[in-house]
């Protein structure tokens, strides 16, 4: 046997024929028993072994360097269209140790030549054992490896933001690049290896619409979707969107280090009672996962950055990271709050990613206000709309039974949000009687557009649905206690039951043209995206809401130059599901900004406040 040959078996006796460069680690069946005996010697090796009817070769693993055989196996244990018995396979003792039955000298000599070609590197080969075949998959290091993992620790210092120049490539656009689906593609996307599945093209949809599968780390069903007008852009878009999520799950890029109450950290933190709590009643509820706030309460906190304190303050670890009680290996602590993704963010660079951060809790915030406090906003005439792509999207939907309609929710900070809903012209009681989203953006008309783009898979989605869930949803309308995950609010509002509660958004007449529409809040036209993001911070501390930001970025999106952040504005609505869930405790301005618009002639009181669910899909 070779020096520089771990292992026994035909494998290990092929290589051992021809001795490699390096060290390798040869097993005929799925043993990774001798994976820590050539890890401890500190020197690069590769590991080689059969899995039934394929042979694994590398990657490469480096002591020290990230990227590892181990970060290999998490990743291929969360592809989320593994087979469901391999983990079990794994765990068997008879069938790790057992060699491969299709494995033969030829193969064996032929993994040879693999090695011999030096083409492991960071990734790794699957050689069919029936036919020969060689298949190529990338990986990247897993930040959370316990191996080769090293996280740096959670510091004020690293949530500093200093927004740089970042020219544009036309004064309309709100990023700095376009997405690369090829890039995307190389680096993420795997069905063995990677972080995201696949994504899957839906050809039937009303508008290009694809889904990218997270790998399944501690949390099965995160996914990202991708609405434009063509599929190459579709897949791109839902790659990026699923790296968001990932970002939002719990600290991929520092480790938490800050413990304690609020009461010991005030001077630096957030408090949490700013961000909407729940109704007292709801901590009393003997299923209920979240705390009451205390300010003994003791918990872990991350550094964010405050742009209304132009310094870094501290956030509960579980309202900046909205999976943290399901990430692998930890015991996370009870949020005081019902949080999601409201917030979070992807961009080209820091400030980007803040941005539409920005753009993302404006558009939440002002759906929900106008909501519960049942705002009588203007109505925009699309069939006017200067961008024809408007109409054809709307058409789109009509042309499934239903008209479409879009109001200006856009509240006193100025920044353009739209609600569109789509209403059944048919009569049909079998066929959901309203659908709604809305969306964000810069410019108005950008805004709508994008608000449509929801709408229309939407839409689809709900007509497929509802016939089945129709009485369920019946009973959802009449207790609003049923409505329980996010899928409930949609089809409660869908019901001809439900369709009263829009009458403070579609009864009257309040029409308003383009040209008022666009004249309302007008946005500059900058060339530099640190204006934008400048004018967007101003617009936010202006109509008294700060902009605090967790930056959540790591490794996994620093690998594409991507950031990704969540931004928190204390005192807006957050969008929650299910109904007992709604956080509108401790929110003045819910109670004033209504007032303030002139749709209340005072504040608010807890009891003018819409009682029924949201209708947010």
């Amino acid at each position: 046997m070779s020096d520089t040959v771990l292992g026994d078996g035909l494998l290990a006796d092929a290589i051992a024929r021809r001795p490699p460069s390096m060290l390798v680690v040869a097993r005929d069946g799925w043993d990774t028993g001798d994976w820590t005996a050539a890890q401890d010697r500190g020197e690069p090796w590769l590991p080689v072994w059969t899995e039934l009817d394929r042979a694994v070769i590398g990657p490469v693993v480096r002591p020290g360097e990230p990227g590892c055989v181990w970060c290999l196996q998490k990743w291929r244990s969360s592809a989320p269209e593994r087979a469901p018995w391999t983990g079990e396979l794994r765990e068997d003792e008879r069938i790790a140790t057992r060699p491969s039955a299709w494995l033969s000298g030829f193969a064996a000599e032929a993994v040879c030549d693999v090695l011999r070609s030096g083409v492991a590197g960071d990734r790794c080969w699957y050689l069919d054992l029936r036919d020969l075949s060689l298949t190529r998959h990338t990986f990247l290091p897993d930040p959370l490896c316990a191996v080769c993992g090293a996280l740096p620790d959670d510091t004020a210092a690293r949530a500093e933001i200093v927004p740089l120049a970042r020219p544009k490539p036309r004064a309309r656009s709100s990023r700095i690049r376009e997405l690369s689906e090829s890039r995307l593609t190389r680096l993420y996307v795997d069905a063995e290896t990677g972080v995201v599945a696949p994504p899957r093209g839906m050809r039937d949809s009303m508008v290009p619409l694809t889904e990218a599968v997270l790998a399944e780390y501690g949390y099965r069903g995160e996914a990202g979707f991708g609405r434009t007008r063509d599929f190459a852009s579709s897949r791109a878009t839902a790659v990026a969107e699923a790296l968001e999520r990932l970002g939002g799950q719990w600290p991929w890029g520092k480790r938490t280090t800050v413990r304690g109450s609020y009461a010991e950290l005030a001077e630096d933190a957030l408090d949490p009672r700013t961000l909407g709590l729940l109704a007292p009643e709801r901590y009393l509820e003997p299923d209920c996962p979240y705390q009451p706030f205390t300010e003994d309460a003791e918990v872990s906190w991350v550094w964010a950055y405050s742009f209304g304190r132009a310094r870094p303050v501290l956030v509960p670890e579980t309202h900046a990271y909205y999976r943290m009680p399901l990430q692998p290996g930890t015991r996370a602590d009870k949020p005081f709050t019902f949080e999601i993704s409201n917030g979070c963010a992807l961009g080209g660079c820091i400030e980007e990613a803040v941005l539409h951060g920005i753009l993302e809790v404006v558009e939440r915030d002002a759906f929900l206000m106008t909501w519960y406090a049942r705002l009588p906003v203007p109505e925009v005439d699309l069939a006017r709309a200067p961008d024809p792509r408007i109409r054809l999207v709307a058409e789109r939907i009509e042309r499934h039974g239903y008209r479409v309609r879009a109001f200006d929710i856009t509240l006193t900070e100025g920044i353009r949000a739209f609600w569109v809903l789509a209403q059944d012209t048919t009569g049909d009681e079998r066929r959901p009687k309203a659908v709604c989203t809305s969306g964000s953006a810069l410019d108005p008309v950008a805004a709508v557009l994008t608000a449509l783009g929801e709408l229309a898979p939407i839409v689809e989605q709900e007509l497929t649905r509802y016939p089945a869930e129709a009485e369920r949803a019946r009973r959802m309308a009449a207790d609003p206690e049923l409505v329980r995950v996010m899928t409930d609010h949609a089809l409660c509002a869908a019901t001809p039951e439900a369709f009263d509660r829009f009458s403070f958004l579609l009864d009257g007449d309040r029409m308003t043209g383009w040209d008022e529409v666009i004249a309302r809040s007008p946005w500059p036209l900058h060339t530099d995206l640190r204006d934008d993001l400048t004018e967007a911070v101003d617009r936010m501390l202006a109509g008294g809401m700060d902009v605090v930001v967790v930056d959540q970025s790591s490794p996994l999106h620093e690998a594409a130059d991507l950031h990704c952040v969540k931004v928190i504005a204390p005192g807006a609505l957050s969008m929650t599901f299910g109904h007992r869930n709604r956080r509108t405790t401790g929110l003045p301005r819910l109670r004033e900004v209504p007032h303030r618009l002139g749709h209340a002639p005072r504040p608010l009181t807890d009891t003018d406040l819409n009682p029924h669910p949201h209708p947010f899909p």
